[in-house]
């Protein structure tokens, strides 16, 4: 057993990693206030330069006294099974978390805290994602001993015992998975927020490109740069060619990000826990147990199907912090894997499922009905609008699109019931696979509509602790042996899902 450490403070520096985590939250999650601030600032350098000085001053200030203050406020010690926090400023918060109820432990070494040899521990509780301990500025090689004990405790398992398993070379760490700097570059170009953010922009650029034609003074300088052009350019090629290179910054920015989240990766497993360890500026060592994954996604967007990729991701209970980068938090990733990759790892994760051998079950066609009503609402609508502007022809043009877009997303549809793992499959240019243990859901409901009822079909509804899972227009028979099924998996299971 260990004792009850005295109540210790985190390093100084750490006031650094509270200020920018601070400014990143303000400017990623809430930007609102942040530009407030800043049209508040603009409007007083126009009018007083001294008075914009003084206030910059004063809430410098402010926040710097803020700042130490949370410092002084921030007080944290460990005992055999609990760790304790006490923090706030103007309220006073604490924090008990019991080691047996740790969900995920990352050490998270940012560029600025790294040459001081400190780190930023972050322990996660089952159950609530505002249960956390979050240690910055704490000596990497004390947060790697604290991440051992928390890993350790399960049970009656301690961190002694876990270490004597180990010594007897029982959890030798084995090597999973690594990714180059050109695996990174076609998960990065495969991000399918690419394609929604090039049909976001299509749809912008083309409502200036009309605006600029029927220009009046409001639209004036962009009138006088279109006059400018020549003959042979058309607004037309003008939107084609700002989509085009607005989609490669989009698509370069995508591709840094992947390079700088996941430089380094390494994936290892010993015994039953799973460690990654990767990125460029914040190294970043993230570990989770395998009794804790709850569903495993395996994603393949376009792009990344004409490379023949999977991005894999591991999910666990709790919800995803706004400010975490993807695969932070509660979630494990895989990045562009290859088959042979998959069919490795997923045969670690998912012990016992034949994914080559799998054979799945379509949804019904009656999927399609309320959707095409209602695009087919919306795009009636928009003919009628476009009557007044000489529009509808293009209107009219795009007709087969939103039908075509419906169907492929029909097709994607299925699920697959093999021994204890259920399999959803979804998507509309890509595909999308989602699976979990029966055992793992925690609340199951059949329930349908008016319209299904008299088709005798029905949705089947499963909520787990990562997440709710819904699988549509199959025929209720089907949809009554799933719940049976999975309520089956519940009640006789003696794994532990938590």
């Amino acid at each position: 057993m260990h004792e009850v450490s005295d109540w210790s403070r985190v390093s100084p520096l750490s006031m650094i990693h509270q200020g920018i985590a601070f400014i990143r939250q303000l400017a990623g999650t809430n930007p609102g206030p942040l530009l407030g601030l800043l049209a508040g600032a603009y409007a007083f350098a126009q009018r007083s330069p001294l008075m914009l000085a003084t206030t910059a001053v004063t809430l410098l200030a402010a926040g710097l006294a803020l700042l130490v203050l949370a410092w002084l406020r921030f007080q944290y010690r460990v005992s055999a099974d609990t760790i304790q926090v006490q923090q706030g400023v103007f309220t006073r918060q604490n924090l008990t978390l019991e080691f047996d109820r740790i969900q995920n432990v990352r050490i998270e070494t940012p560029l600025y805290l790294r040459p001081f040899g400190l780190a930023r521990l972050s322990i996660e509780s089952a159950g609530s994602s505002s249960e956390e301990v979050h240690l910055p500025g704490i000596p990497t090689a004390h947060a790697e001993i604290l991440r051992d004990r928390a890993l350790a405790s399960h049970g009656d398992m301690d961190a002694d015992e876990d270490s004597g398993r180990q010594a007897e070379g029982e959890s030798v760490p084995q090597h999973l998975l690594s990714r180059r700097p050109s695996d990174l570059v076609i998960y990065g170009i495969s991000s399918p927020a690419i394609l929604w953010g090039g049909a976001i922009l299509a749809s912008v650029l083309g409502a200036v490109a009309r605006r600029v034609e029927e220009a009046g003074s409001d639209l004036e300088p962009l009138r006088a740069l279109a006059e400018q052009l020549p003959d042979s350019v058309s607004p037309a090629w003008l939107v084609v060619a700002g989509i085009i290179m607005l989609l490669g910054v989009m698509t370069l920015f995508s591709v840094v990000m992947a390079l700088v989240r996941y430089h380094g990766y390494r994936l290892e497993k010993a015994g039953d826990r799973y460690r990654l360890h990767s990125g460029l500026i914040t190294r970043r060592e993230q570990g989770l147990r395998q009794y804790r994954i709850q569903h495993v996604r395996l994603a393949q967007s376009l792009v990344a199907r004409l490379f023949g990729r999977h991005h894999l991701t591991c999910h666990q209970i709790g919800m995803m912090q706004p400010d975490q980068p993807e695969g932070g938090g509660n979630r494990l990733m895989a990045p562009a894997l290859t088959p042979e990759e998959q069919r490795q790892l997923l045969a670690h994760l998912l012990p016992g499922l034949p994914w080559q051998a799998l054979s799945f079950n379509g949804v019904s066609w009656r999927y399609m009905l309320p959707r095409l009503a209602f695009w087919g609402g919306l795009w009636l609508a928009a003919v009628l609008g476009a009557l007044y502007q000489d529009a509808s022809v293009w209107i009219l043009a795009t007709a087969p699109l939103p039908p075509a877009l419906i169907w492929l997303n029909w097709r994607r549809q299925g699920w697959c019931l093999n021994g204890e793992y259920l399999i959803l499959r979804g998507g509309l240019f890509g595909c999308h696979y989602t699976v979990f243990a029966g055992f793992r859901a925690q609340k199951v409901r059949v329930y349908d509509s008016p319209l299904q009822r008299r088709a005798g079909l029905a949705n089947l509804a499963t909520r787990l602790g990562s997440g709710a899972f819904l699988l549509p227009f199959i025929r209720r028979p089907e949809a009554e042996m799933l719940m049976d099924e999975l309520l089956y998996r519940m009640e006789t299971s003696n794994a532990p899902w938590l």
